[in-house]
C-alpha cells in the first residue's frame, strides 16, 4: 500500500472529509494544510515533510512505517498512551484559548502557567 492509499485509509477511519482533516490537524499540530494539500497527498502527487510525517503519524496514532506504507503493523510505539494524551491536551488547550468567552486575562494566566512548566522541565 502507498503513503497516500494508507493515508486517505486512516482519514476516512476517522470519518473525516479533507477539509475536515486539514482543520482538526491544523488546530492541534499549528500547521497550514488545506484541502488541497490532504488530496495532493492522497493522489500520490506529494508527500509530507518531516515535521508534518510525525505529526500526522501521531495524529492518527500509527507508525510512521505505517504510514508510509512500508509496515502493515499500525502501531509499534510503547509510548501509545502518551501520544492519545498529548493530542486530547493540545486538543482541549486549543478549545480554550479559541474559546471567546474565555477572558484575555484568564487566557494570559494559563499562558504563563504553560511557559513556566516549559522552561522549568528544562
Amino acid at each position: 500500500m502507498t503513503f497516500g492509499e494508507r493515508f486517505k485509509e486512516l482519514r476516512l477511519e476517522k470519518g473525516l472529509t479533507q477539509q475536515g482533516l486539514a482543520e482538526d490537524f491544523n488546530k492541534i499540530y499549528g500547521h497550514t494544510f488545506s484541502k488541497p494539500s490532504i488530496s495532493q497527498y492522497e493522489n500520490g502527487k506529494r508527500t509530507p515533510e518531516n515535521e508534518a510525517l510525525k505529526n500526522f503519524a501521531s495524529y492518527f496514532n500509527v507508525s510512521i512505517d505505517y504510514l508510509l506504507g512500508v509496515s502493515d503493523i499500525r502501531n509499534n510505539d510503547v509510548n501509545i498512551e502518551k501520544q492519545d494524551l498529548k493530542r486530547d491536551l493540545l486538543t482541549e488547550i486549543n478549545k480554550f484559548f479559541s474559546d471567546k468567552n474565555i477572558k484575555r486575562d484568564e487566557k494570559d494566566r494559563l499562558y504563563k502557567e504553560l511557559t513556566k512548566m516549559y522552561f522549568d522541565s528544562l
